[in-house]
């Protein structure tokens, strides 16, 4: 475990502590300052916002009151509107309702006919009624988009454009304002009438000469530009401005960003949507800015609207002003007192790095020595390192004289250091010793195994080769002899090829390689050993499957000795599957399994503790090498080697390697095919 982190960190704390008790009283002030300071300048321009808002709000609720107030002057005009209208709702009264319909839709076709540019206005579109808006529209140049006029029957009597449709019952505006016949003062949303014209509807009715009933509508399409006006002219610092909020969240009228492109935060619509003007802060103020003064203001009208008018909102003013902005009075001060003590804090820090130097710096050697003998101490376990580590911890001796308790310490370190010296030694004695009887012993049991396994098949040879040099023995009998020969010498060949492949670890030859590849690969070359007659062989792959990045001749050894036990497993027959997916592997890299599964006897739970175990075999003639040279082939391609099985019958070998992820994948089927 290194210890290089804590190097010079009692110097430091000397001197952190130093600064400590040197400035905390400082920083304390300094900090109080600052929430003072702070909390005094929320306090002066939130009242100041908050009163910008109200003033703002105000403004808006005087300019639509007079619009309103404007639509209904215009709608009780008595010669001209308010007669026109009158004139329209008496024409229908002297036909029946099926006349009427018939009636209106004819004329809804003439004057689409007219808006599509063919012919003359229509006689029934009133002109005195159309030149008395016109003259009063020019009044008010450029506030309005368009001013309609509609009888008891949504019909239309007078627009300044023509664009407007004819027959407008059942439209949101024209059903709010006539509320079938008591009349209502009805104001929209803002909408997009066409890419950056943005309108305001405000409808209000015509009343008969009583004023008890409403016989039609006016209704006035403003420019949103002029209510503009009331946001745009709020400027706070450079980068402060207002903004006309509904209760939704959306921005109305917002100087920086179009409408409707950003939304305010729930949160922050909770502290805005409040009965009477104020201030808060706001922890997102939509802008990009945090912990904002906002100041907001609702807008009350002192016409009762319909219940569906703004969309069914509330409006709001709202101020904002970028927190940089906003606080850069107190960061100022604060950068001032900052530098000022930082300038001390710099003076004490280097007397106090100056002190600390001359009490840490044999503290510092004492460490830099320990570090050294670790290191020295870690080389040992690297082959050929040991005599060079044990030369240079005999050098590691700390010299220190002052007189202290850090003098003691560095005793004590040196006679540590001449402890592990001769433990070290004696180590280095014994080590050769050591090694040479673990060879002895590695070699003992290998040659155990391999005497025990050449024994019994030399019998059989020499038993053998005496029958065939007994004349009396018929040719029969001979040339069975003669097979039991040749068996016993291809068992023994085996036996020496399985010891050859556990002596030799040949470093893999990693290349990408299909799953399908490698597996038909390995069935082929188990096929030859004449082991699969009465089994049959099941390949399933998933389909696109990436490449396993492996040695292919040694990821095919494996599989062959897998097939081969499981082939022996299942003397009577029986069924071999072999799979390729993808592995699960949640965060890690990509892996490919490919699993071998037999309905063979099984393995016994006690064996499976001792499966990889060199030598370990229950077969009469097994090696006990097959599943460890199997499991030393899939670990040297980087994988991982699993089995499962029960004495209830049936054996899964789960093998899971690395895949290989490319952008061109092409099949390589490099000599696969042929036996090894």
């Amino acid at each position: 475990m290194s210890i290089r982190w804590a190097q010079g960190g009692l110097q430091k704390k000397f001197v952190a502590s130093l600064l400590i008790i040197g400035f905390a009283p400082g920083i304390v002030a300094l900090f109080a300052t600052y929430l003072y300071s702070t909390q005094a300048l929320k306090n002066a321009i939130g009242d100041s916002f908050q009163q910008i808002a109200a003033a703002t709000a105000r403004r808006i609720e005087i300019m639509l009151d007079d619009e309103i107030d404007g639509a209904r002057h215009l709608g009780a005009a008595p010669q001209t509107v308010r007669a026109s209208v009158e004139a329209a709702n008496a024409s229908y009264r002297a036909i029946d309702s099926s006349a009427l319909q018939r009636q209106l839709e004819e004329r809804n076709r003439r004057w689409e006919k007219f808006r599509a540019g063919e012919g003359q206005a229509p006689e029934f579109m009133n002109r005195r009624t159309l030149l008395y808006t016109q003259a009063w529209a020019d009044i008010r140049r450029g506030i309005y988009q368009n001013i309609l006029i509609t009888d008891d029957r949504g019909a239309l009597v007078s627009s300044l454009l023509p664009e407007a449709e004819f027959l407008h019952r059942g439209k949101l505006w024209w059903e709010e304002a006539f509320a079938g016949g008591k009349g209502r003062v009805y104001i929209s949303d803002f909408y997009e009438y066409s890419p950056g014209l943005y309108l305001l509807d405000i409808a209000v009715p015509v009343l008969n000469e009583e004023g008890t009933q409403a016989i039609g509508v006016v209704k006035l399409v403003l420019h949103r530009d002029n209510l503009m006006k009331a946001i745009m002219d709020i400027r706070v610092g450079e980068r402060g401005h207002g903004m006309l909020l509904n209760t939704e969240g959306t921005p109305l009228i917002c100087p920086v960003l179009p409408p409707k492109a950003h939304l305010i935060n729930d949160a922050l619509m909770h502290q805005v949507m409040q009965s009477k003007p104020g201030w808060v802060i706001a922890e997102d103020d939509a802008h990009g800015g945090h912990n904002s003064i906002v100041g907001y203001a609702p807008i009350r009208f002192s016409h009762m609207l319909s219940e569906r008018s703004l969309g069914g909102n509330q409006w709001y003013a709202f101020v904002r002003q970028d927190p940089a902005e906003t606080y850069a009075p107190v960061y100022t001060l604060l950068r001032v007192v900052g530098l000022i003590g930082f300038g001390m804090v710099m003076v004490l820090a280097s007397l106090g790095f100056y002190m600390g130097r001359l009490i840490v710096k044999p503290i510092v050697l004492l460490q830099a020595q320990a570090d050294a003998i670790r290191r020295d101490v870690s080389d040992l376990a690297s082959a050929g390192r040991f005599d060079r580590g044990l030369r240079e911890t005999a050098n590691r001796r700390v010299v220190i004289h002052t007189g202290d308790e850090l003098e003691s310490l560095a005793l004590a370190f040196n006679q540590m250091a001449e402890t592990l010296e001769e433990s070290l030694k004696k180590i280095h004695d014994q080590e050769g010793e050591l090694l040479r009887k673990e060879k002895l012993a590695s070699v003992g049991q290998l040659l155990a195994a391999l005497a025990h396994d050449i024994k019994n098949p030399l019998g059989v040879v020499r038993s053998s080769a005496q029958l065939v040099m007994d004349d009396h023995q018929p040719d029969s009998v001979k040339r069975e002899v003669a097979q039991y020969v040749i068996d016993e010498v291809d068992r023994l060949t085996n036996r020496i090829n399985h010891f050859l492949r556990f002596a030799r670890q040949m470093p893999p030859e990693l290349r990408p390689v299909w799953a399908k590849v490698l597996i038909e690969a390995a069935v082929h070359e188990w096929r030859a050993l004449g082991k699969a007659e009465t089994i049959d062989v099941v390949i399933d792959v998933a389909g696109h499957l990436a490449e396993l990045f492996v040695d292919p001749d040694q990821v095919k050894e494996a599989l062959v000795n897998l097939m081969v036990n499981a082939s022996e497993a299942m003397p009577a027959g029986g069924t071999l599957r072999l799979l390729a997916l993808e592995a699960q592997n949640i965060g890690g890299p990509a892996m490919i399994e490919l699993r071998v599964i037999d309905t063979g006897t099984g393995i016994n739970t006690e064996h499976l503790n001792h499966i990889y175990d060199p030598f370990f075999t229950t077969k009469e003639y097994g090696t006990g090498l097959g599943l460890t040279n199997a499991k030393r082939l899939v670990e040297n391609n980087g994988g991982q080697m699993l089995i499962n099985s029960s004495e209830s019958g049936g054996t899964e070998v789960v093998l899971r390697f690395p895949a290989a992820v490319r952008a061109g994948r092409e099949k390589e089927e490099a000599c696969l095919n042929q036996p090894s």
